[in-house]
């Protein structure tokens, strides 16, 4: 709790630094580490999802919610 009050009261001063600074930069080093929540589609088993639709429909789907996306190239 006390990491989500430092937060909040950084935030207040600095914004979106305070955020990038205090979370996003330390979850982007710690993925040497293994911490794949950087990768977030990873982590929800969209792909999981997307391949069992892909089956179920018959090797094609239009629902699929990778397929074609920005984030495709990332999640494979």
């Amino acid at each position: 709790w006390y990491h989500m009050f430092d937060l909040a009261q950084d935030y207040v001063k600095r914004g979106m630094t305070a955020y990038v600074e205090k979370v996003q930069e330390p979850e982007f080093a710690a993925r040497d580490r293994g911490y794949s929540f950087v990768s977030h589609q990873q982590e929800v088993g969209t792909g999981y999802f997307d391949d069992v639709t892909t089956v179920i429909q018959g090797g094609t789907s239009s629902v699929t919610a990778l397929t074609g996306s920005t984030e495709e190239e990332q999640f494979h």
